[in-house]
């Protein structure tokens, strides 16, 4: 880990230990909405089947997610204002979109606040700092270090599951309590005592920062080196956003098929929190060695085997606890490693200046492709169902691997501020 200029040990140590909780917040704000769709279809949307439930959730996910298009805002204002004013923005808004859902009294005031924690959650800003800090060499191994640790916040949220979501009398609104918390306290931690990274105060202090409008940033992504590998990436994250909508909706399909009870619900979650160690140790450990395609190939691949076990295995009276927690496991691996790779790809591709900008567009095609998955996929519910909706698209996560073979750039070892 390289020293900060203008710092020593100590602040970078402090540095990791902010970025790690606010890894950890991320973490648990992205998950814990999507832990509990049934308790929220039980007290909001009871009157209804549970099939039109399945179909009208997806459809409120799938606008509600057009909020993931203020991330690109967000990671644009990284490279205008400066990273450090929006982390902790994306922090306070997690912390204050969270209160919104804590105080949620109907369905409709529920989904605005989600809307609003989409803006924030995801935001990836943690990132460019640890990438602007850390050596060429060593990005991908502090990267998922970081990440890793970021398990604790999934921890944290099943523990609070176990706690507030029961088969009797399920409290929800207490899923909410932790971010609220930890949200507002990273906020003043951030501000009050965190620099800018390494490489963006060297470039504002070198006067290398070029002032372009908000037309010419955009226009400026597509006049890099990298252009064509970008755009290719871009493809290939607009096609795993179509095909992720059984992220929000798992616990929902499992509720509905009736044999799994809250408590094997919970210890799924738990155990496959687990489980993505392996996909952050596997990148951590191969990316910086393999490179970073080979594993994007792997798990592109494994995201629509894993869906296919736990859909079918959730049917399955005798073996139905073993087949989910197994393809659940898988997804999130597939999940996750695809994200961190993903992440990792776009950031080596992206000159200092249009970094931030560069991946918050990456996080707006994603976010579109999301939108359009769960809006088309809650016409589909209605005749298929939402297993079979889950499987059909599911299988787009395959067109992903000859895109990256054919048209992506192997980024391993790039020097960052080598990049035009």
């Amino acid at each position: 880990m390289t020293e900060n200029k203008s710092g020593n040990g100590s602040y970078i140590r402090y540095l990791f230990f902010i970025l790690m909780l606010t890894q950890i917040l991320d973490t648990y704000a992205t998950l814990f909405n999507g832990a509990m769709p049934s308790a929220i279809a039980a007290e909001f949307l009871s009157d209804n089947s549970a099939i039109v439930q399945d179909s009208i959730m997806a459809f409120a996910n799938g606008i509600v997610s057009i909020g993931m298009i203020f991330l690109f805002f967000s990671q644009y204002l990284a490279d205008r204002l400066g990273r450090k004013k929006m982390l902790g923005v994306t922090v306070g808004g997690i912390a204050l979109a969270s209160f919104g859902i804590f105080i949620a009294v109907n369905y409709v005031m529920y989904m605005v606040f989600v809307f609003f924690l989409y803006f924030f959650f995801s935001s990836d800003i943690w990132l460019i700092y640890v990438n602007e800090e850390v050596e060429a060499n060593k990005r991908a191994y502090y990267s998922n270090v970081v990440m890793t640790v970021g398990l604790v916040g999934a921890i944290i949220m099943v523990i609070f599951r176990l706690l507030f979501i029961t088969e009797t009398d399920p409290f929800w609104r207490g899923m909410a309590i932790f971010p609220m918390v930890l949200g507002f306290l990273l906020c003043l931690a951030i501000f009050f005592s965190l620099k800018e990274p390494k490489q963006y105060r060297e470039m504002k202090e070198s006067g290398s920062f070029e002032s372009r409008s908000f037309k010419e940033d955009i226009k400026s992504l597509f006049q890099i080196e990298n252009r064509k590998p970008y755009m290719y990436l871009l493809l290939a994250v607009f096609i795993r956003g179509i095909s992720s909508i059984y992220i929000g909706l798992f616990e929902k399909y499992i509720d509905n098929v009736g044999i799994l009870n809250q408590q094997q619900v919970t210890s799924i979650f738990l155990l496959t929190i687990f489980m993505v160690i392996i996909a952050y140790g596997a990148n951590g450990l191969l990316a910086d060695r393999i490179g970073r395609k080979p594993l994007l190939y792997i798990w592109s691949a494994l995201a629509p085997i894993s869906v296919l076990i736990w859909v079918l295995g959730a049917n399955n009276p005798e073996n139905a606890y073993i087949l989910v927690l197994l393809g659940f496991a898988l997804s999130h691996i597939s999940y996750w490693g695809s994200i961190g790779i993903l992440r990792l790809l776009t950031i080596e591709m992206l000159p200092t200046d249009r970094r931030g900008i560069g991946v918050g567009f990456r996080s707006l095609i994603g976010a579109i492709g999301g939108t359009i998955g769960l809006l088309t996929s809650s016409v589909m519910i209605l005749s298929l169902d939402l297993g079979p909706t889950f499987i059909i698209f599911i299988m787009g996560n395959f067109a992903v691997i000859p895109i990256v073979y054919f048209f992506l750039k192997e980024t391993k070892g790039v020097e960052l501020s080598e990049i035009k």
